[in-house]
């Protein structure tokens, strides 16, 4: 073969590497499974959360949420918030390579009240609003129900409740010298009703956390949490049907 060949040959077998590469690095992302029978991740508009490579993406979500009530024991005596409403923001992330979807979520109680016990009140700061730290979230199935458990990172509190004295006789803390509590482990919340539900693909989807899902603790005390959310994307795909799907 002459020279002149070879280097065409050459040139011909660049462009069709140069062609698959192209393709490869273009193909869309994986469509999403069905039902979830072991692994559940998300999906956005029937497809996994993955750029053009097949790499993992996130999106980011936020939820509005309704009515909360935290019930414990401080200070060995009955203590209860109420919060009249809330707010939380953070990320969903695609499981890669068949494992389950994770979550960054940060949620925000508002306009709350210590209703027990008597005679002491949350801080200025604690009425207006509890923050818990950036909770780290899993997709997991409990009993064949799709759940996401939310913790915070490794060695921070869940969130921080400061108390303090509305009277002399406030047995947590004295006038103006308030006190913080941590509350610290694992909360799992249900995603919606059922699993139908969740594999639906619809622009909002709830997060319901009962005390049955709690595994929080004030010191050695148990703390129960009800709370629920309405929770929907907020960034490139805002408004876009999301669900829950099995990961292939």
């Amino acid at each position: 073969m002459s020279r002149t060949r070879l280097i065409l040959a050459g040139l011909l077998a660049m462009l069709v590497v140069g062609v698959v590469a192209s393709a490869s690095a273009t193909e869309p992302p994986a469509k999403c499974g069905g039902t979830v029978a072991s692994v559940p991740d998300y999906c956005i508009e029937g497809f996994e959360l993955e750029n053009s490579k097949g790499e993992p993406i996130s999106e980011n979500v936020e939820g509005t949420n309704g009515e909360a009530v935290l019930k414990t024991t401080i200070a060995n005596v009955t203590s209860e918030i109420k919060c009249e409403k809330g707010k939380s923001t953070g990320t969903i992330e695609d499981g890669a390579g068949g494992t389950v979807g994770k979550s960054a979520t940060t949620i925000t109680f508002e306009k709350c009240k210590l209703l027990k016990p008597a005679h002491c009140k949350l801080t200025a700061a604690g009425e207006k609003a509890i923050k818990t730290t950036e909770l780290v979230g899993e997709l997991a199935l409990t009993a064949g129900r799709v759940e996401d458990k939310l913790q915070p990172q490794e060695g921070a509190a869940f969130a921080g409740i400061s108390i303090e004295g509305k009277e002399s006789s406030c047995v947590i803390a004295e006038v103006e010298r308030p006190k913080t509590f941590n509350v610290t482990g694992s909360q799992l919340c249900e995603i919606d009703t059922g699993n139908a539900e969740a594999e639906n693909e619809t622009e909002k989807h709830k997060i319901i956390c009962k005390t049955s899902g709690s595994s929080l603790k004030i010191g050695g005390n148990g703390v129960q949490i009800t709370d629920e959310a309405t929770v929907l994307l907020s960034g490139s795909k805002a408004h876009a049907p999301w669900s829950i799907k099995e990961d292939a």
